[in-house]
Parts: structure tokens; C-alpha cells; sequence
């Protein structure tokens, strides 16, 4: 098999993923074109590149699949280490290569492609397509993409899609991984007989997160959770993203420590609402609300509600459940005055049609169910109640409770405002999809459940169609500029315009806590190309300056000129219509300025 080294290529991955350094391990980078055939191919290039000890002989490798080409795996891969994974480079705008289930010898396939179980590793992928569905249509029952089993891994993911995973696109058992997650699409995460089976981003209990970054990617016709917090979150933040048609939580965060939910287009998502046994008894993890079923779930220690009398006086646990000393999670680490929550700028809304199916379903449901109901005391109570559906909100009435009463007591970083409801304006090929979700509640609810509910509009899923076939740019000119950034709420790769600009001027606050000093790191990648991103930090709300200029002193770009917030933030930066060359860039905030060099390498 023929290697090709790109130096310019290798340069930036270099410094982005530099490995550990082991015996025999070959720190050289190059770049493997992967052929297509036979099947079984890509997984046997992968796992052949090891060591007898299973690590990664070529930590800075990076495989490259053809686009327009589906790759057939015979076999999970399984990384121990660092991998690359990144399409080539075309003209046009053709499919992305898709990695799919080979059909075995015995009629048997693969149930997941990747396991990644070295510690500290690095993953990078562009541009896969990954799809759960065999060349014989059958899709795969309780099947992932990633399994995320080792400590520390980080995940870099730009431009994959994750199609038609009956558990998982990816779930994580390992502690303190870091993600970074950007321009993915998420789509028809469906499973046939559970309506709890298809989880876009799922990870264990108690599993404890670095860092969560899931930022303008699109999550469509999903079934269920699409961004897990079951652990302590040092930094997570969930910025940009458009949610289309979902059967039940969207999200598990009711005891997340240092959540960003902004600038978000949720659409007739938790569309199974619950009946009074899935709300009471907490199915939605919604405990200890009996009332609402909500998209956002919230709660800190309280031993002072009326919810927590009306359980008997049982505390109800905050943050404080995640006390880990073995992963190092102490009572410090979740004191309730460092908790934060930007809950900002959101906009979520049901349409008419599933109002109606609600409200006639419940006016016409002639069934009682027994349920056990608190009363008050230790012990509960049985109660027959009507097998109503509860109709989705936004916020809990208990996740309001705990915002304005308990959590906003104790920190002063709980931010809850200008989220809303508006109806975005898709396309009608896309909202008259939500008719098949309908369909699919009531048969959740009168116990017909015997099908999935996916959206192709062509009778074949393998091969995948391309472009993708739904259009998720909306007509609603209020939502459009209606972000803290004053970019379109969702998803921004559905406004190309508005992407290149947010990309170009973009600041994410990242980070927990509060800096000491003013701070200007080196950027990274560097050398880089066609951008890269600059990481500062101020100690107290300044109004920040930072510019480019060329060896001649001239001012090329304005990257940040602002008021920001105490705290560390990052500027992406891109000079794809730069020469090659040496740059400089500045900060002035306050009294603080500094200059620094980088280098574009075209």
C-alpha cells in the first residue's frame, strides 16, 4: 500500500497530536490512503497497525477514505491510542466516505465500529460517514459507533454523521474525557421495539466529564438522549444546536455542575410527554416532579420544598450525588457557590398538529392505570389515574423551583432568560414528518410499538442519499439574528453566511472558575490552515481588543474588540484568504497587552 507524506499536513498534526512516547512506537507522521476492497479492508488496515501490546505503532497516522466509497467492516476497531480518520480531499460536493456493516458469512454483522480503550488518546475524525444499516436495508439491533471505555480520551470530531444507531451514536464508561464536537450530524437514532433505544450522545453512571463541548451540529429524528451529564462536569456546553423531532429527554443534566445551553433551536422534541406512571415515578429521571415533563431538568440538595415533604421528607440530591473520591470528586469540588448554568436564548416549540393529537388522545383514552403516588409519607400509595399523555414543556416547575430558590440562592452564576417560543419556519417536507412521530406516541402509548419511524424520503437507507435529504434553514427573520452572539438561533451550518462569519468572530468562554491573572497563550495549531484558535484569559470583566497584523505592522483582522465576562476564553481565527507566512497577534484588556508570533502554512 503506497504512503504519502504532506508536509504541510503533517506539520499541524505534529503539534495537535503529539503521541506519548513508547518503545517501538513510530512517531514519524504520514498519511495511508485506505483502499475501499476488499471488504473488511478499513478495520484490517486499523487494527493491524499495533503492537503486540496493543498500543498504536502509528500514533500520527492518518487514514484517508474516499468519498463517494462505502467501506465494508468485518470488525470493531479497536484503538489503543491515538487515531486519525479524515476523508479526501475533492472538488464538488460528494457523499463523505461511509463506514457500514459488512453481512458475515452466517448472515451476522458487526454491532459497533469502534472501541477506543487506551488511556489519554486522541481521536480525530472528518468527515466519516458512519450508518447502522447493512446493504440488505436491515438496520442493527442495539448497535454504537464509538465505545468510549478508557480514562482521558479525547474526541475531535468535525463534519461525521452518525445515522441510524439503535443504542448509541457514541456512549462513554471511561472518567474525565474530553469533547469536542462540531458540524455533526446526529440523525434517525431509532430502535424497533424500545422507544428508549437510539441515544445520539450517552455516557454511564457516574461518569465524570473535562470538558463537553457540542457546538452547531444538527440532531433529526432521534429517539432519545442527545447530551449526557451523569457525572461532575468541569466545562460543558451545548451552543448552537438544532433539534428536530425527538421521542422522549433530549437531555440528562438535572445535577450538572457547570452547564452552557445557548442559542438553540429545539423543535417537537420529548414528544412522548409521559403518562402519570412515566411522570410520577420518574421514567424521564424528572424526580421529584410529578407534574411537568420537561425538556430542561434541574435540581440542587433540597431538604426545604414542597416536593421534598411531598416525597417524606427525602432529600433530593443535587450535584452532591456525584462525590467520588476515587476519581476525585470531593465535597469541594460540587460546592453548590461554584455552580453554574447559562441557560440562555433558546427557542423550543411544538406544532399544531401534535397539540391536537394530544389533547384528542387524552379526551378519548378510556384507560386507568394503577400508580404508585407519594403521599407525604415514606411509604406510597396507589392510586388510579387516567393513561393520559402529559403534554412536553420547556422547564420543569421543580427546575424553576431550584433556579429561583435553591441553586440562584447559593451561586451567582445561574443565568435562566430570554428562551421562547416561537414556531422557526421549516420547510413543510420536514414538519410533515412529524406526523410519523405522532404515530409512533400512540403506539408507545396503546402498546403497539412495532416500528421505527425513520426519515428517508427514498425507500433505501444503505447507501445513505446525499446531500443529506432534510433542509433544516428556517424562514422565522425573529429567531435569525436572536442569539447572545447575535448570529441565527440552531445550527449555523444551515446559514453558510452566518457560519463564516460566527467563524471568523466567534469567542467561547471555556474553562471553570475564575482566572487569577490576565493571560495570551500560544495558538494551536501553529503552524496552521487554514485556521486556529487563541486562548486568553482576564481576571475581571475588561473590555477586550485583539488583533491581527503582518510583518509590516498592518492590521488585518479584528478578532475580538468587546466587553467580556471574567473568565478564559477562546477566538478561532481564519486566514484562509492569507498568503503563507509569519503573523502577529495582540491583546489589550485593561492595563494588560501582549503580542504573539504564528505561523500560516498553505
Amino acid at each position: 500500500m503506497k504512503r504519502f507524506i504532506y508536509l504541510s499536513a503533517i506539520l499541524a498534526l505534529a503539534v495537535l497530536f503529539a503521541a506519548p512516547t513508547f518503545a517501538q512506537v513510530v512517531l514519524t507522521p504520514d498519511t495511508v490512503y485506505v483502499a475501499v476492497l476488499p471488504a473488511g479492508n478499513v478495520n484490517n488496515v486499523v487494527n493491524g497497525d499495533t503492537l503486540a501490546g496493543g498500543l498504536r505503532q502509528h500514533p500520527n497516522r492518518a487514514y484517508k477514505l474516499r468519498r463517494g466509497s462505502v467501506y465494508q467492516v468485518t470488525a470493531p476497531m479497536s484503538v489503543n491510542g491515538s487515531i486519525i480518520m479524515i476523508a479526501n480531499d475533492t472538488t464538488g460536493n460528494v457523499r463523505p466516505p461511509v463506514l457500514a456493516p459488512a453481512i458475515l458469512a452466517d448472515n451476522s454483522s458487526i454491532d459497533h465500529f469502534f472501541d477506543f480503550v487506551g488511556k489519554g488518546g486522541k481521536v480525530t475524525m472528518k468527515n466519516i460517514y458512519l450508518l447502522s444499516v447493512r446493504a440488505d436495508q436491515a438496520q442493527l439491533g442495539w448497535s454504537d459507533g464509538f465505545r468510549v471505555g478508557a480514562d482521558s480520551v479525547k474526541i475531535w470530531l468535525r463534519g461525521c454523521i452518525f445515522d441510524a444507531f439503535s443504542d448509541a451514536g457514541i456512549t462513554t464508561s471511561g472518567q474525565w474525557c474530553k469533547y469536542d464536537i462540531q458540524d455533526c450530524v446526529f440523525r434517525n437514532h431509532q430502535h424497533s421495539s424500545s422507544w428508549f433505544g437510539g441515544q445520539p450522545l450517552m455516557s454511564g453512571s457516574p461518569v465524570h466529564v473535562d470538558t463537553m463541548r457540542v457546538v452547531n451540529n444538527t440532531f433529526f429524528a432521534n429517539n432519545s438522549y442527545s447530551w449526557s451529564i451523569r457525572g461532575f462536569d468541569k466545562f460543558s456546553l451545548f451552543e448552537h444546536n438544532t433539534m428536530v423531532f425527538g421521542t422522549v429527554n433530549p437531555f440528562l443534566i438535572r445535577q450538572g455542575s457547570n452547564m452552557r445551553i445557548r442559542n438553540n433551536v429545539f423543535y417537537m422534541m420529548h414528544a412522548m410527554g409521559g403518562n402519570p406512571d412515566h411522570v410520577i415515578n420518574s421514567w424521564f429521571l424528572n424526580y421529584p416532579d410529578t407534574g411537568s415533563s420537561p425538556i430542561i431538568q434541574y435540581r440542587g440538595l433540597d431538604t426545604v420544598s414542597a416536593w421534598y415533604h411531598l416525597w417524606g421528607n427525602s432529600a433530593i440530591s443535587g450535584p452532591n450525588a456525584y462525590v467520588d473520591s476515587a476519581h476525585g470528586v470531593t465535597v469541594a469540588t460540587v460546592d453548590p457557590s461554584k455552580r453554574l448554568l447559562d441557560l440562555r436564548s433558546n427557542d423550543y416549540f411544538w406544532p399544531q398538529n401534535y397539540l391536537s393529537f394530544v389533547k384528542g388522545y387524552n379526551d378519548t383514552v378510556a384507560t386507568y392505570d394503577s400508580v404508585d403516588v407519594p403521599n407525604g409519607s415514606p411509604s406510597e400509595v396507589k392510586a388510579y389515574l387516567k393513561h393520559i399523555l402529559y403534554y412536553p414543556t420547556w422547564l420543569s416547575k421543580y427546575a424553576q423551583w431550584t433556579i429561583d430558590s435553591l441553586a440562584g440562592k447559593y451561586s451567582t452564576m445561574i443565568t435562566n432568560r430570554s428562551n421562547q417560543s416561537q414556531d422557526p419556519g421549516f420547510p413543510a417536507i420536514v414538519t410533515n414528518h412529524s406526523a410519523n412521530l405522532i404515530n409512533y406516541v400512540w403506539k408507545i402509548s396503546t402498546g403497539k410499538l412495532d416500528t421505527t419511524w425513520f426519515y428517508h424520503p427514498t425507500a433505501a437507507m444503505y447507501p445513505p442519499v446525499w446531500p443529506l435529504p432534510e433542509n433544516l434553514t428556517y424562514t422565522n427573520a425573529s429567531l435569525q439574528n436572536a442569539g447572545t452572539d447575535g448570529f441565527a438561533l440552531g445550527d449555523l451550518n444551515w446559514f453558510p453566511s452566518q457560519k463564516t462569519a460566527w467563524a471568523l468572530t466567534g469567542i467561547v468562554t471555556t474553562g471553570q472558575g475564575t482566572p487569577e491573572t490576565y493571560a495570551l497563550s500560544q495558538n494551536y495549531p501553529n503552524p496552521f490552515n487554514p485556521s486556529t484558535k487563541i486562548d486568553f484569559s482576564i481576571p475581571k470583566a475588561s473590555n477586550v481588543e485583539m488583533k491581527v497584523y503582518n510583518v509590516l505592522g498592518q492590521v488585518l483582522a479584528t478578532l475580538v474588540n468587546a466587553p467580556l465576562a471574567a473568565g478564559n476564553h477562546t477566538v478561532t481565527f481564519d486566514a484562509q484568504n492569507l498568503a503563507s507566512g509569519v503573523y502577529f497577534y495582540s491583546i489589550k484588556a485593561g492595563e494588560f497587552s501582549s503580542v504573539k508570533k504564528m505561523m500560516l502554512l498553505k
